[in-house]
């Protein structure tokens, strides 16, 4: 991973320093299946070199942790053989899922940590609803839940019905699940290999423990120039549809973690050439309250010379987002690029540093960045 940022142009310097342990990092609950005994208490049996198509059903980080995963390893299997289904959408479950021949192979996976969420026991009933018109028998075999061991509603449907159901560990928020059984038990579905997968966890973190310090550097700079300037705005920039998800799961994290007090900032999530053609012409002329992250995959591009070269591979993608941090930097945004290699170590030691940032930001806020307050109002105000 390569991290860069326009600071020097900018002539901008500055003094901050927050203290922190890389150890303390490390001991956040969220790291805890870093250890490959974690899930020895996981019966995975029915996986063994077996593979399902599966529809995962969740929201928040219960789907969205999954999804950052399975995007960036194999984009292929979405929508094809690994489905999410992260808004209580009818048209989107009825246009997804009426038309295929459900079977033994098919795997639903309902994701509630607190086994309450109202969306998700809105999903369960209308997938139930939805097999039942199918004529569907004894489909209750082909559901999995996730969910704390509690006396929730979930559990209960699962001691009922004689559902599988895989515990939620209480100590690991949504949207930190990323290494837990909740991100990857959909992963395990379609096939993947938990000990690869988690080797490359390992693998990573024993890079960014060496390299912690230097990494720390470019979020001190981000803090303090977005102090300095008074930004209260963070846009993140990706291209390519394997990233994108990162994007995504990094505007969730940024503002459960962080949106607690009057000196939050707002992120905003931008995609491609989508945004690049409807809101950059705000982005450049519009107030300079804004600084730049940006996430890029180092794919080797050719010049758009010719038309063979135009639909390439990734040269087109590429070049948009060349163009775009070009003219940010042209215009004096603050502009910090992260760059990965196409392969799964360097993906996850890119969700270390995003955690990383906001562990950071958390301590110069001096805010508890594992707690989110004002959700769990949202939460009892939408109850049925």
């Amino acid at each position: 991973m390569i991290i860069k940022n326009n600071s020097k142009k900018l002539s901008f310097f500055h003094n901050l320093n927050i203290k922190y342990s890389i150890d303390e990092f490390f001991s956040l609950n969220m790291f805890n299946p870093l250890n490959k005994k974690y899930f020895n208490s996981y019966n995975l049996n029915i996986f063994t070199n077996k593979s399902f198509r599966t529809h995962v059903f969740g929201m928040g980080g219960s789907s969205l942790s999954s999804k950052l995963l399975g995007q960036f390893i194999d984009p292929d299997k979405i929508d094809k053989k690994l489905f999410f289904y992260e808004n209580p959408s009818p048209m989107r479950i009825k246009n997804s899922l009426s038309e295929l021949k459900v079977g033994k192979k098919d795997k639903f996976i309902f994701i509630s940590k607190s086994g309450n969420t109202i969306e998700t026991k809105y999903f369960l009933h209308v997938i139930i609803k939805m097999l039942k018109q199918k004529k569907i028998n004894n489909y209750f075999k082909n559901f999995i839940f996730i969910t704390e061991d509690k006396n929730n509603y979930m559990k209960k449907f699962a001691r009922k019905n004689n559902i599988i159901c895989f515990d939620h560990d209480p100590n690991i928020g949504g949207r930190f699940s990323i290494f837990s059984i909740t991100a990857l038990l959909p992963l395990i579905s379609v096939g993947y290999s938990l000990n690869k997968i988690l080797n490359s966890m390992i693998k990573a973190k024993k890079i960014f423990i060496k390299n912690h310090i230097k990494l720390s550097k470019y979020i001190f700079d981000s803090i303090a120039y977005e102090k300095k300037h008074k930004l209260n705005i963070v846009v993140g920039l990706s291209y390519h549809d394997k990233i994108n998800v990162v994007n995504e799961w990094y505007r969730q994290i940024f503002a459960e973690s962080l949106g607690k007090n009057n000196k939050a900032k707002n992120y905003i999530s931008s995609f491609g050439s989508i945004d690049q053609h409807s809101q950059f012409q705000l982005y450049i002329d519009g107030p300079h309250d804004k600084s730049f992250i940006s996430f890029k995959i180092d794919y080797k591009k050719k010049s758009l010379s010719s038309l063979s070269n135009l639909i390439k591979g990734h040269n087109l993608m590429s070049a948009l987002e060349d163009g775009a941090i070009k003219t940010l930097d042209q215009k004096n945004f603050f502009v910090t690029q992260i760059s990965i290699k196409d392969n799964l170590d360097n993906y996850f030691y890119l969700l270390y540093y995003l955690i990383f940032d906001i562990f950071l930001r958390s301590k110069y806020e001096k805010i508890d960045f594992l707690d989110q307050p004002a959700v769990e109002i949202l939460k009892k105000n939408t109850k049925i």
